[in-house]
């Protein structure tokens, strides 16, 4: 992963530089998560909705904060079982988690606890803090021109077999920088799945706006696994 690291420097510099305009609220930087018994399953959400190790905007100006911040990051989640905290936190209840599971269960089963065989990924890995929330505005800006290519660095330095990516509408400015443009449409709740480079990939909306379009976390786990069965299929005909 520390191929990574430049990616995720040019991205807090581009906040740095907004810093101004985002103003004194605190930002928080999420660095993949990877499980134990990862096989190729990377899990995106659109961003981190509160979490560790915040700081100021106009800190992330100086090279020195920004080494810093990723080595705390880093230090997070570069642990035996990083997501180990999910199997007793409230927030596994949440739509997203419900779907992450029920993804994780049906298409990596075996007798490790499913959170290990999942890479948790943000495709927008700073957001604000206090009160937490999704990037929008100056901060949002600062990262769009980087998420694509940092999500396909991430994806290539994680060897990444299959991608679920349930951001909404956040993709659409990534989907370029990623080379993923013209993947195959897909009804509603996704936008599009295909094996693109020998990896599949599955993107839709958010399993929190599905749920409020009245697709619980069990149908979209369903459409999800179908739709990456399918894509599958296809190139193995």
């Amino acid at each position: 992963m520390s191929r990574i690291v430049d990616h995720y420097d040019l991205l807090l510099r581009s906040i740095g530089d907004r810093a101004s305009e985002i103003g004194s609220r605190p930002v928080v930087t999420h660095w993949p998560h990877v499980g134990s018994d990862y096989r190729g399953l990377v899990v995106v959400g659109q961003a981190v909705f509160g979490w560790p190790d915040d700081c100021q905007a106009i800190q992330l100006q100086s090279p020195a904060s920004r080494a810093q911040l990723i080595q705390s990051i880093r230090g997070r989640a570069e642990r035996p079982e990083p997501l180990d905290w999910i199997a007793t936190h409230p927030v596994r209840n949440s739509p997203f988690w419900k779907v992450a599971r029920g993804v994780a269960e049906a298409l990596e089963p075996a007798p490790t606890p499913w959170f290990s065989r999942i890479a948790w990924v943000n495709l927008y890995p700073s957001a604000p803090e206090d009160p937490r929330g999704n990037p929008g505005g100056a901060l949002k800006e600062a990262q769009d021109p980087h998420v694509g290519s940092l999500l396909r660095a991430v994806c290539g330095a994680l060897d990444a077999k299959r991608v679920i990516a349930v951001v909404g509408p956040y993709w659409r400015l990534a989907a370029t920088s990623v080379g993923l443009e013209d993947l195959p449409e897909e009804p509603r709740p996704l936008y599009g799945a295909g094996v693109t480079e020998g990896r599949t990939w599955v993107v839709g909306w958010h399993p929190n706006g599905a749920s409020h379009r009245h697709v619980g976390a069990d149908a979209y786990t369903q459409v999800i696994v179908d739709a990456v069965r399918r894509a599958e299929l296809t190139v193995g005909a």
